[in-house]
């Protein structure tokens, strides 16, 4: 068995920052810190955090400590109500994402109506949509997009961690029915090289396996990519969900892993597989 890992692998630079400045705002501020819903989208960083003193409220009256936004943003009620509490606030949004909301303000300012290509719930396209009300809509399939009555300028951004080809696919549909359309690539560049990355892999390999939250958008698009092509894939979130079944001893297997992903649970995985290309005798 021959495993050919991908070159871009554990977090990307906005997860990362996240992560560094939620573990400092744990360790120095007076009763540790949380978050409103996860951090990231990778449940295991998320306990593991936690343990380090980052905790995760469902409830306003669980926030405590130093209030730290989420790498993808906040409602703005949540933010109020932490102010009014008198809360310190750290801000971990990922800067892609915030340079995502600024430029879609922007083209509101100037006149257009902003399609944004997401997915419907994302923390990045609920805060979009509180900001920008009646002037943005969201839509993630063709089929939601013919629904839009669509007139004047229209605009068309992506949630950063959309697939390339979905955004490419809404863009063309979007041109054919405006007369004025201004499309902004808002992707951002790490996960859009991951998917590159994907497309690549799936030439090579006979088995795909993606590593990662399975909660988390980046991480199931680079399985997408994986099925659309007919590649054997699997998306698992740990070493203990490999199965020797999935694999051969003369099979090429190809490893990649989403935006969130900690190395620690990547080096877990590459572990467990060394294990089962020792029992296959490949």
């Amino acid at each position: 068995m021959r495993v050919v890992i991908a070159k871009h692998m554990g977090f990307c630079g906005g997860v990362r920052r996240a992560v560094d400045l939620a573990l400092r705002a744990a360790r120095n501020g007076q009763g540790g810190a949380s978050t409103w819903g996860p951090l990231i989208h990778n449940p295991q960083e998320v306990e593991r955090l936690s343990r380090e003193g980052v905790r995760v409220a469902q409830r306003p009256e669980e926030l405590s400590g130093v209030f730290v936004v989420s790498a993808y943003g906040v409602e703005s009620a949540v933010l109020e109500a932490v102010r009014q509490r008198g809360m310190e606030v750290v801000d971990a949004t990922c800067p892609v994402v915030t340079r995502a909301h600024e430029l879609a303000e922007r083209l509101v300012e100037e006149g257009y109506f902003v399609v944004a290509v997401g997915d419907h719930g994302h923390p990045e396209m609920v805060t979009l949509k509180e900001k920008l009300g009646d002037r943005v809509a969201v839509v993630h399939t063709p089929e939601e997009v013919a629904a839009l009555r669509l007139r004047g300028k229209v605009a068309v951004i992506s949630q950063t961690t959309q697939s390339l080809e979905n955004f490419r696919r809404i863009v063309a549909d979007i041109v054919t029915r405006v007369k004025e359309t201004k499309v902004v690539n808002t992707l951002c560049p790490a996960i859009t090289v991951r998917q590159e990355e994907a497309l690549r892999l799936v030439e090579e390999v006979d088995v795909l396996l993606v590593v990662g939250g399975r909660g988390s958008s980046n991480t199931t698009r680079l399985a997408e990519i994986g099925r659309q092509w007919g590649v054997a894939t699997y998306h698992v979130e740990t070493a203990d969900e490999l199965h020797p079944s999935w694999f051969s001893a003369d099979c090429t297997v190809g490893v990649m892993s989403g935006a969130s992903t900690p190395d620690w649970i990547i080096e877990q995985v590459l572990v467990r597989l060394d294990e089962i290309r020792t029992q296959l005798g490949g």
